[in-house]
């Protein structure tokens, strides 16, 4: 597995647990972009697990005042 798949992959498990999280506090879309100063469709691309940089996924992440918690399995 290189770099870019774990890249990839973490970006695709964190993204619907975003959306989630979203929902579950009753916010819009909007109204997170707003906090963060995203555009609207940045925080869509994340919660759909695309492809920007790790730097604002942390953004969104440390909005929710979650952890990320990394775990190795075979």
């Amino acid at each position: 597995m290189n770099y870019r798949t774990i890249q990839e992959t973490w970006r695709q498990e964190i993204g619907p647990q975003l959306r989630q999280i979203r929902l579950g506090k009753k916010q819009t879309i909007s109204f997170v972009a707003e906090q963060l100063k995203f555009p609207v469709d940045w925080i869509d691309i994340m919660e759909c697990g695309g492809k920007l940089s790790l730097k604002k996924y942390y953004r969104l992440i440390e909005h929710y005042r979650k952890k990320i918690h990394i775990q190795l399995i075979d």
